[in-house]
């Protein structure tokens, strides 16, 4: 399964697969992106989910003011609440991860069987997003979301408002193979034959959101022996290689960052770290 990575500017041409993650500062941009990603999924005759806050009636009007209305009225397209995309945690706000993919991959089986050759999801996250708690198990549903969809014809743009989240933005964006330019400068996603892959850049503006980000994630990628794809990293400070170091002394676990990069290497040797080693490839999978 072809799927995409890296930094973008809009949410256009992101085909076949992709998982986005998109921070939007008001909502003539959300639905900006969100016209860009149903336009080609439209195009690949892909069944879309429309997800946001407010009514299924005012979700469609606004679908059809983006020009979509007779796929919506065709149901290529179906408007759906929070409710309808995720399942909470009993009496709360907080989505259950498991249950919530568990969910989705059902109906995914189910419009598979009915002959529909692919699906996509345009959902904004933000309403999900606004505790730390929820925060919590949000980062645990994208990861598990990206893992499953890694393997299905699926894709999902998943937007937050940067001007109602602040910086906590950064948490849930960063956890997406693509994310908009602009928002967060690295990416922490799961990937095959490692834990999880660390890319683009962590500077001291993203320290706090990869230090939240790798604590909610440590857990989903078990064994003693901890692989990062780090092949993508163009640049980490000391204090996050730190920060893997103590993480992985604490629980008797050993990192290996698998990258070409010279300046991580250097860092490792000079930091004198214990429990992060680098194997140095010059070129990936090799």
């Amino acid at each position: 399964m072809i799927r995409q990575h890296g930094l973008v500017s809009s949410a256009a041409g992101l085909i076949p697969f992709a998982h986005l993650g998109w921070g939007y500062r008001d909502r003539a941009e959300f639905c900006a992106r969100a016209a860009e990603y149903i336009a080609d999924g439209l195009a690949s005759n892909e069944w879309i989910l429309y997800v946001g806050a407010g009514s299924r009636a005012a979700l469609r009007a606004e679908l059809a003011a983006l020009g979509f209305g007779e796929a919506v009225k065709s149901r290529q397209i179906l408007a759906a609440q929070p409710d309808d995309y995720y399942t909470f945690v009993p009496g709360s706000e907080v989505v259950d991860p498991e249950a919530t993919v568990a969910k989705g991959v059902a109906r995914f089986e189910q419009l598979l069987a009915s002959g529909c050759p692919a699906f996509r999801a345009v959902v904004d996250g933000t309403v999900a997003a606004v505790t730390t708690k929820q925060r919590d198990a949000l980062a645990r549903l994208e990861y598990l979301v990206e893992k499953t969809m890694s393997v299905l014809p699926a894709s999902a743009l998943c937007a937050y408002d940067v001007s109602r989240l602040g910086p906590a933005a950064k948490e849930m964006i960063c956890l997406h193979p693509v994310v908009g330019k602009g928002v967060v400068g690295f990416r922490l996603y799961p990937q095959q034959d490692a834990g999880f892959a660390l890319a683009g850049e962590i500077d001291s503006a993203d320290a706090d959101a990869f230090s939240a980000s790798l604590q909610r994630i440590w857990p989903l990628a078990p064994g003693d022996e901890l692989i990062v794809d780090a092949y993508g990293l163009d640049f980490v400070t000391h204090r996050q290689l730190l920060e893997l170091d103590e993480r992985a002394r604490a629980e008797r676990r050993k990192v290996i960052l698998r990258t070409d990069q010279c300046l991580v290497a250097q860092l490792v040797e000079v930091l004198e770290l214990e429990n992060v080693r680098v194997e140095a490839t010059p070129i990936r999978g090799q």
